[in-house]
This record gives C-alpha cells, sequence and structure tokens, in this order.
C-alpha cells in the first residue's frame, strides 16, 4: 500500500512540473517535450519488441534515469518512469558478461542468442527512428510538396508563391504586409518569381513605390519606401557591422524612422574614426542589436554602399503529392537526409565541440571598444552560421520546436523528422555503450566464434572505455545546457 501511494506520488509531481511549464513556457513546451520523450519510448519499444520476439528475457523498460517516480509490473516485465528524461532504456537479461548467470533464464539471454537475433534487437531503436522520420516525410508531403521543390527546379524560380515572413523595421512591415499575403505588383512591375522580385527590390533602395496585394479575396494598395540593407563594399567601411546589415538608428543621430545612408555618410563625414553605437537588425538572427562602439572608417556612395531590401521570405505552395508519389518521395528524401547526417557528424564532433565551448568563453575584458567590435565582427563574418554546427541540449532543441509551433505544425513535424535522424544515425555510430558499439562488440565475437568455439568479450575491460565515453557525452551535454540556457540557439 506504501508502495504504491508513492508511485502516485511520484506520477503527481511530473504531472504538476508539467502543468507548471505549460502555465509558464506555454503549452508548446509541454507538446515539444512529451514529442520527444514519445521519440525516446519508441526508440526502447523498438528493442523492447525485438528482443521478445526472439525470445529474450526483458526485465525493466524505463522512460529517464535516476530516482524512479512510478512504475507496474506485468510478466517478468517492470515499467515505469524515472526522474531524469534525458533517455530512456530496455534491460535485456545477459548483455554482457559481467550480469550473473541464471541457469532458469540462461537459454533467454542475449549473450546466447544468434548473430542475426542480436542485430536485430540492436539496430531496431534506431531503425524505429528512421521509421519514424519516414512516417513523418509521408504525411508532410501528402498534406503539402513543397518539401519536393528544388528537385527540378530552384524554389526562388517558381511563380506562385506567397509570403511566408515579414522582417520587423522592414519595408514590408511598415506597408502592412502579413503572411499568407500575394503580391500583385510593386513599382508598377507585376508578379514574378521571388528571384526576379529580389533583383528588383535590391536596384530601389530608398525609393518610395506602390504595392499591391492580396489578402484572402480582397485587393489592396499602399505605398511604403524600400529600406536599405548593407553591401560587402558599405560593411567594410564601417567597423563592427557585416554585409547584409540594416542600420535601424545611429547614436545622435535625428531621423524620421530608419536613417538611409546618405543620412548616415553626411553625419559621420566629420566623425570618421571614432567609436558610435549603431542599433542594427542583424542579418543572422533578424533582431535589433546595438554594436556599441563601432567605428565608420569609411564611406562609399549609396548606389555601391547599400542594396534594396523589402524584408519578406517567400512561401511556395505545392499540393500533396498523393499516396504514391508522396511514399516514392518520402524514401528519396529520407535516403538524403541520413546522408547528409552521417557527412555533418565529423563536422559536428570537430568544429560543434569547439564551438559549443567558445560560446561560453566572454570577452578580453581589458579590451578597447573597438578591439570588442573587430572581434564581434569576425565572429559574424563566419557566414556558415556557425550555430548550425552547434551542439544542442535537450532543452535547446525544446526551445527550437516551441518556437516552430508558432509558425504550424508542418515546422514541427520536421523538426521531428530531423531529430529523429539525427538520433536514428548518432545511436549507430561504434562506440559503447550506444547501440554501435554493442554491434560491434557482437559482430567481433562472431567472427571470433568462426570453428565453432564460442568466444565472448570480457566486458570488465570495456568498462573504462565505455566511462569515458559516457563522461564526454555529459560533459558536453552539459555544456550544451548552459549555453542552450545563457546564448539561446539561433538560425536566423
Amino acid at each position: 500500500m506504501r508502495e504504491r501511494l508513492e508511485d502516485h506520488a511520484g506520477l503527481a509531481v511530473l504531472v504538476t512540473l508539467l502543468a507548471l511549464i505549460g502555465l509558464l513556457a506555454g503549452v508548446s513546451w509541454v507538446v515539444i517535450i512529451l514529442l520527444l520523450v514519445a521519440m525516446l519510448f519508441l526508440h526502447e519499444l523498438g528493442h523492447y519488441l525485438t528482443a521478445r520476439m526472439t525470445g529474450m528475457k526483458v526485465t525493466e523498460f524505463f522512460i529517464g534515469f535516476g530516482p524512479r517516480l512510478w512504475s507496474f509490473r506485468r510478466g517478468e516485465t517492470e515499467y515505469g518512469i524515472k526522474a531524469v528524461w534525458v533517455g530512456a532504456y530496455v534491460r535485456i537479461a545477459g548483455m554482457s558478461s559481467l550480469e550473473p548467470e541464471d541457469p532458469v533464464d540462461e537459454s533467454r539471454s542475449f549473450r546466447r542468442k544468434s548473430y542475426p537475433r542480436k542485430l536485430l534487437v540492436l539496430t531496431a531503436g534506431s531503425g524505429m527512428h528512421f521509421v519514424i522520420a519516414l512516417v513523418l516525410l509521408f504525411v508532410l508531403l501528402m498534406v503539402d510538396g513543397r518539401l519536393s521543390v528544388g528537385r527540378a527546379e530552384q524554389p526562388e524560380e517558381v511563380a506562385e508563391w506567397t509570403l511566408a515572413t515579414v522582417s520587423v523595421d522592414s519595408a514590408a512591415s511598415a506597408a502592412g504586409l502579413q503572411p499568407g499575403d500575394e503580391l500583385v505588383s510593386v513599382n508598377g512591375v507585376g508578379r514574378t518569381t521571388f528571384g526576379d522580385f529580389s533583383r528588383q527590390v535590391r536596384q530601389l533602395a530608398g525609393e518610395e513605390v506602390e504595392v499591391v496585394y492580396l489578402r484572402g479575396d480582397s485587393t489592396h494598395t499602399t505605398v511604403t519606401r524600400i529600406g536599405e540593407r548593407l553591401t560587402a563594399r558599405g560593411a567594410a567601411g564601417i567597423l563592427g557591422l557585416i554585409e547584409g546589415d540594416r542600420i535601424l538608428a545611429v547614436a545622435g543621430l535625428q531621423s524620421d524612422g530608419a536613417p538611409t545612408y546618405a543620412q548616415v555618410a553626411d553625419y559621420a563625414g566629420r566623425r570618421l574614426g571614432q567609436p558610435i553605437d549603431i542599433t542594427i537588425v542583424d542579418t543572422r538572427t533578424g533582431r535589433p542589436v546595438v554594436v556599441e562602439g563601432a567605428i565608420i572608417n569609411e564611406l562609399v556612395d549609396p548606389s555601391n554602399g547599400v542594396m534594396g531590401f523589402f524584408g519578406v521570405s517567400a512561401d511556395y505552395y505545392h499540393p500533396g503529392l498523393g499516396v504514391v508519389g508522396a511514399a516514392g518521395e518520402s524514401v528519396r528524401l529520407l535516403a538524403a537526409t541520413v546522408r547528409d547526417v552521417v557527412f555533418a557528424i565529423p563536422t559536428i564532433v570537430t568544429d560543434g565541440f569547439g564551438g559549443t565551448l567558445d560560446g561560453l568563453g566572454g570577452g578580453d575584458p581589458v579590451a578597447s571598444p573597438a578591439q570588442s567590435v573587430r572581434e564581434l565582427e569576425v565572429r559574424r563574418l563566419d557566414t556558415s552560421h556557425p550555430d548550425e554546427n552547434r551542439i544542442l541540449s535537450i532543452y535547446g532543441v525544446a526551445r527550437i520546436g516551441a518556437e516552430a509551433a508558432a509558425d504550424g505544425a508542418s515546422d514541427v513535424l520536421l523538426l521531428i523528422m530531423y531529430v529523429n535522424v539525427f538520433l536514428g544515425v548518432f545511436n549507430l555510430l561504434p562506440l559503447l555503450p550506444l547501440d554501435g558499439g554493442h554491434v560491434v562488440v557482437a559482430t567481433y565475437e562472431r567472427i571470433r566464434s568462426i570453428g565453432g568455439r564460442s568466444h565472448q568479450v570480457d566486458a570488465a575491460r570495456l568498462l573504462p572505455l565505455t566511462y569515458a565515453v559516457v563522461a564526454l557525452l555529459l560533459l558536453v551535454g552539459g555544456v550544451a545546457l548552459v549555453r542552450d540556457i545563457l546564448d539561446p540557439v539561433s538560425f536566423g
């Protein structure tokens, strides 16, 4: 009776915690957390089902690690939830030589099964991730075929598009445009491809133009002034800014709205070489930031210093592909995604570890403002977007998922698809305690057993390597968590 009360108390704490997260952070956070937990569950379900199917004894099936919050027993297996949701596990009898032999259950132990059966159980977790990713791709392609765009043509050359996003402090936002609107004409030029539209806008920096657009069944006409963003030449003369930045304000310069490059040049002409605070819209994040101590060293002609910026991105509508089309395309896209993840992992290991650690480092406290701005410029001039190779914690993934939820279910499902592919590939890395490490051990034992003499690896000799890998993963995970809290990830 006491044990049941403790189980219910643990479950009540868990439900209360999720409810608090929903109240404080939003329901989308709870949904993303539950989706991530569902992935862990399905991974272990793959191991569990194949172990049972091949006649192995499964003694435990738990979500999480650490203290037990809630559990129940059915037959020979205990199922439940533990406190730390950073993983899950299925305990199969006789996984290694360290487990004592029980003569009664030895015939059902993992170590006594054939190599093909071992391989099936060990790869079933990653296999489940790939199946989940395939199902998600199929569902997305059935509803919207945009994922297949780019196979035969570049997306920016597709004529059918609407507004996907509207940037802050842009010509589009000033005109009152919203995602879902459809542009009819800009500056008298009729509807065209997004690529042609972008090339047209670049030539209209600072000009007042008429914009005609559709919202639903209604046609609207408005007037707005095309914004400016720095070219490479324009940014080169301002220490601290990079190509694509948009200037919103300059300390001491009075202007009606964002100043033009010509106004900045006139104001800064007498202040060349002096530190000055400039408010910009960061080209990487799309967010306003203040660059303190920027230094204007050179000013060029506005026609070379800036290009036009309207402030929208395109959403390409493509009808669902149908069952047959979606099935074939989902397989192709899954294979391509797996390939991309496989080739990205070495970069993540080499650059991601360093990038994650570097992100925690502070600037030089004795550096001059000009030096600080130079360091900022060098870091931000890395247009490969360092965050793309940055290692994320579970919190970081959940944060991205919660933000993606604001753009609709499709973005969330696409994120979950990528996470599943990464976990599927990562778990097959040939390192203990990952599934791939167990595959290597089982394969080695099979090779050494050729000739009729059974060979079993002494698991005790592998413990130092296993502990080292676990320690490294915990260290990197901890650092990634701290950085995700202090420096939230952004892909722009």
